[in-house]
């Protein structure tokens, strides 16, 4: 899905590239809040909590202005990016001894399983490559925006049930309005508010008899971003 949006979106930018009438570049600082619905089911047994994460980071952006009206106003076709990893905090759960499960695989794969000791399981991730592709649509000082986003979500786990997770993709949609202020010499400064909607997502352990999945869901957020850039 990455590749082929990486691949749409250059083919747009070729397209319209000759043609167009300005370019414009920036930096945003964002803030925001990501909510998720999170389900760990350890063998048989299977705990569920909502969590709430407060985001800022900064990215770079650039918009070609096609060469289109549209009623009264102009399209633009742009992406975003974030040139860092986005880490989130450690989550720890904690396993007592001789908590019952199924053991999945393996030799007595359908028995029952017991560790002989507590153990605990620590996972923190980190959001990689953060990018959005979107169109806008601008009215005078106003705009209005939507696009899709992707991004790689990297696992980085301690688990003592010698269970490993592998890293996934995240997709999603977002949309957003926006208001932009034109100063002196191409020099703009832009405030947006934008709604996120991730798609849900799967991590599947490997590496023991143990049975770990967790499933997140509900994955969205309202974010406030502050840019200022130039036109040429």
């Amino acid at each position: 899905m990455k590749k082929l949006t990486s691949i749409l979106m250059a083919m747009t930018l070729s397209a319209f590239s000759v043609n167009s009438e300005n370019i414009s570049v920036g930096i945003s600082g964002n803030a925001g809040i990501l909510d998720a619905t999170g389900k760990e089911t350890f063998n048989s047994k299977t705990s569920t909590r909502s969590e709430e994460l407060a985001m800022a980071y900064v990215s770079g952006f650039a918009e070609l202005h096609l060469p289109m009206d549209l009623g009264p106003g102009n399209l633009r076709v742009g992406l975003s990016y974030v040139p860092y990893a986005l880490e989130s905090e450690t989550s720890t759960s904690f396993r007592a001894e001789g908590e019952i499960g199924d053991v999945k695989s393996g030799e007595g794969a359908g028995s029952q399983y017991t560790p002989k000791a507590a153990f605990t399981q620590k996972v923190q991730v980190d959001i990689e490559d953060l990018m959005t592709y979107y169109l806008s649509y601008h009215v005078n000082n106003f705009y209005v925006k939507a696009g899709v986003i992707e991004a790689d979500l990297i696992t980085n786990e301690t688990l003592e049930s010698g269970s490993v997770y592998g890293d996934a993709s995240l997709e999603g949609t977002f949309y957003g309005i926006g208001f932009d202020k034109n100063l002196s010499d191409g020099i703009f400064v832009r405030g947006e508010l934008g709604q996120t909607e991730f798609d849900s997502i799967k991590l599947t352990s490997t590496g023991s008899d143990n049975s770990n999945v967790i499933d997140v869901t509900n994955l969205s957020g309202t974010n406030l971003a502050i840019s200022v850039g130039k036109s040429f």
